[in-house]
């Protein structure tokens, strides 16, 4: 049979032209950092895009040139630019990676989108300020830019089961969910909050109440850099003397959803989330390691439990692969940008919660100047 019967299988898989904005760790470096056949590799942006035959990176830029130029003889990229603008301009690519410090990841992704980027796959924290993630909402809906940000758990197989086996009623109604992590409130905790939103349904939040950590206090001890200070008179986290960043650390908070679900976040362990439903309980141990769901008797039912298995690629890949999905199909993706901007506003909720010393803070606010320089 001649190649001519099968004309599909002659032609070479279609190539998406990508670019990477930021060349650190999630940029790439961090897969150097994780073992030999770890099952979270790929994890940073350039593995996965290697890993994925649709896609090729075509160019990264970075704003300083050692970072750079290590990272594209680490990964053999030969067109580098210290301008992202140009870049794009230049390459016309098809996704773009924005993997800059939250506070400088904005204007990236609203120039991507205005320049003929078709997804784009920004770093959490989204941004430094609810102001900018308006601007960014905007850009992404005008110019219909499939996106997703990298809140990875939402890609991830195991947690995946367990959203789908909640949303099936495999434990009743959710009603209550703890999640235990202790970190930073823009770069690390859109991970808590996305996964909450997504376990329960992604309903809108309507209430956030809590505090950030302080100097003095309890949890301080247990914080490894130098603590932001907040300016009252500029509205905005401060960096301590010689950094950039300025994200405060997380105590302990509450969110209220629609249809009256609540989650608690509790600033100890190593990630782990109980989601508590009206029949039973639904758990994820250790940042993923053990997946259960659990369900008591009733009069009609037998007690039940079962465990997950994750399975397939990783979060990373994943990721890209919904967005490429969007692309071509016009499914929108699953963290796209809306979900995202739930979990955003929960963030600068929380710290305005903390300002107003713990205070119960509706949602969505109306004030969006409020700045936080996170990582």
């Amino acid at each position: 049979m001649s190649a001519a019967d099968h004309p599909a299988q002659t032609q070479p898989p279609r190539r998406y032209r990508v670019a990477i904005i930021g060349t650190g760790r999630m940029g790439g470096l961090i897969d150097d950092e994780l073992p030999a056949g770890s099952s979270s590799k790929p994890y940073g942006h350039f593995p996965a895009y290697q890993s994925i035959g649709e896609t090729e990176v075509v160019a990264v830029a970075n704003r300083g040139r050692e970072r750079l130029e290590r990272f594209a003889t680490r990964f053999g990229v030969a067109t580098t630019y210290l301008d992202y603008r140009e870049m794009i301009e230049h390459e016309k690519p098809d996704i773009v990676s924005v993997t800059t410090p939250s506070w400088a990841r904005a204007e990236p992704v609203i120039f991507a989108a205005e320049h003929g980027v078709r997804g784009i796959y920004a770093e959490k924290g989204l941004c430094a300020s609810l102001a900018e993630a308006d601007r960014i909402r905007e850009a992404i809906h005008r110019n219909r830019v499939a996106f997703n940000w990298g809140a990875m758990r939402r890609h991830h197989s195991g947690y995946k089961q367990l959203r789908d086996a909640i949303a099936a009623g495999e434990i009743g109604e959710p009603r209550q969910l703890a999640l235990y992590f202790y970190t930073d409130l823009i770069k690390h905790h859109p991970h808590t909050l996305d996964l909450a939103s997504m376990l329960l349904g992604d309903p809108a939040a309507e209430w956030v109440e809590g505090r950030l950590v302080e100097p003095g206090d309890p949890l301080a001890a247990n914080s490894k850099r130098p603590f932001p200070t907040y300016d009252a008179a500029r509205r905005r986290w401060v960096p301590a003397a010689g950094l950039e960043i300025a994200d405060p650390m997380v105590g302990a908070y509450r969110v209220g959803y629609t249809g009256g679900a609540e989650a608690s976040f509790l600033p100890s362990g190593r990630f782990d989330v109980d989601v508590v439903g009206t029949k039973g309980r639904a758990w994820a141990w250790n940042n993923g390691a053990r997946f259960e769901l659990w369900r008591g008797a009733t009069a009609t039912e037998p007690a039940f439990e079962r465990s997950i298995e994750p399975a397939g690629e990783t979060p990373t890949v994943c990721t890209i692969r919904d967005i490429i999905r969007e692309m071509e199909a016009g499914e929108r993706t699953a963290g796209n940008i809306d979900i995202t901007l739930q979990s955003v506003e929960v963030q600068f909720g929380l710290a305005q919660s903390h300002i107003e010393g713990g205070a119960r803070i509706r949602l969505p606010l109306a004030d969006r100047s409020l700045y936080i320089p996170g990582g």
